[in-house]
């Protein structure tokens, strides 16, 4: 997923170039400098605002989810209109969106509405023992790119289609969202070893082989890191200094005992992120599940470089307490919250993340991305939140 996006969007970051070459909307700089504000540990002029919204954007902008899901060019229609229905958003984590390509993160193939699934269902990974243990010793004879490539022929050219469009439509919707004063904040991604294996293996398989073949998979890791050094290097030196995803989810503390979690989690993890904050980049440690026994460790990371995306697992406030004065955080109004809670109860809860986790070093968002069967008006309260508050 790395590779999805090229140069062409350096603009966003830098806001230095519109579309064909403009000055960009003034919009976009206010909003710009006050995400740049708070990833800097300063307090802005109001907190800002970061969306991830996909199957929400086109429940509420009335578009069918299979029409969705395979358009590249329809998703980003779609997610620019729920945006400025929604008003004053200062940015997408995002611009356009096609879940297949969840396959080259997680090494499987991806279910779509209206098609393996029911119309209005959300997409679904199909996660089966594709990677067997003869594999490990492939890939270290091999390399990890040659491997990877055969392994894509076989079970990926879906996902790598989609990769391809997200590459080719990128450039025009960010700019679309720039001449409308939207930032765009994180579309690219720096993926660790761990999750590429945990779903080509199962969670299941892969985690019995921590235990199984401990040293054939730390081997297997180190192959693989040995170049996603080089492509995390070269991804932020050729697109620049904008947001990237180094995301956890099946990496996530709660999922590992501390031994395992020090071994195979941590040091790529912290290495990854190093690398796009040395080369220029923002690591938006897009952090799913829960995180509290290890968030001391992330005092470690660069100070004042990297943002906490939290999804409403992790306890916000006591990691606020812990990281104050080293990292943002970004975050987390629960999904749950969203589509089951009320208005005044969404309000209640972004008054306390403004007070208790704002008003410096933080951005305020969902808990990792609206569900689509959010409520509009719910989402329109934590959007509201923000306004007039310093």
């Amino acid at each position: 997923m790395a590779e999805m996006l090229d140069s062409n969007h350096d603009n966003v970051a830098t806001g230095s170039n519109g579309p064909e070459g403009l000055a960009p909307n003034p919009l976009f700089l206010e909003r710009m400098g006050r995400l740049k504000t708070a990833v800097a540990l300063g307090t802005p002029d109001r907190v800002p605002l970061s969306l991830v919204m996909d199957a929400f954007a086109a429940r509420t902008m009335g578009v069918r989810l299979p029409d969705f899901v395979q358009d590249v060019d329809l998703a980003g229609q779609t997610m620019l209109a729920a945006m400025e229905k929604l008003g004053d958003v200062d940015s997408i984590q995002f611009a356009t969106y096609q879940p297949q390509v969840l396959g080259l993160l997680w090494l499987s193939p991806v279910k779509l509405p209206g098609r393996e699934l029911p119309e209005n269902s959300l997409w679904q990974l199909d996660e089966q023992v594709r990677i067997v243990p003869e594999d490990y010793d492939r890939i270290l004879q091999m390399g990890w790119g040659a491997w990877f490539g055969q392994y894509i022929g076989k079970y990926l050219g879906e996902a790598a289609a989609a990769g391809q469009a997200l590459q080719e439509a990128g450039p025009h919707w960010i700019g679309e969202y720039i001449a409308r004063g939207y930032v765009v904040f994180s579309p690219l991604t720096v993926d660790h070893p761990f999750e590429h294996l945990c779903g080509g293996r199962t969670v299941k398989e892969f985690l019995l082989d921590l235990f199984r073949m401990p040293d054939k998979v730390q081997a297997v890791l180190e192959a693989i890191m040995a170049e996603k050094r080089a492509q995390a290097r070269g991804l932020v030196r050729a697109v620049g200094p904008m947001g990237y995803w180094v995301g956890g989810w099946r990496t996530a503390p709660e999922f590992l005992s501390p031994r395992l979690w020090n071994r195979f989690v941590w040091p790529y993890m912290k290495e990854l992120i190093e690398i796009v904050a040395e080369e220029g980049g923002t690591p938006i440690l897009h952090f799913d599940a829960n995180w509290d026994r290890e968030i001391g460790r992330l005092g470690e990371l660069p100070a004042a470089k990297c943002v906490l995306s939290l999804d409403g697992k992790t306890d916000i406030f006591r990691a606020k307490k812990i990281l104050r004065g080293h990292m943002c955080i970004l975050g987390d109004v629960p999904p749950a919250l969203l589509t089951l809670g009320t208005v005044d109860e969404v309000r209640a809860y972004c008054d306390r993340l403004l007070t208790e986790v704002g008003p410096d070093g933080f951005i305020m968002a969902q808990g990792c991305a609206i569900p689509p069967d959010a409520k509009l008006e719910n989402v329109q309260a934590m959007v509201d939140s923000v306004q007039g508050r310093v």
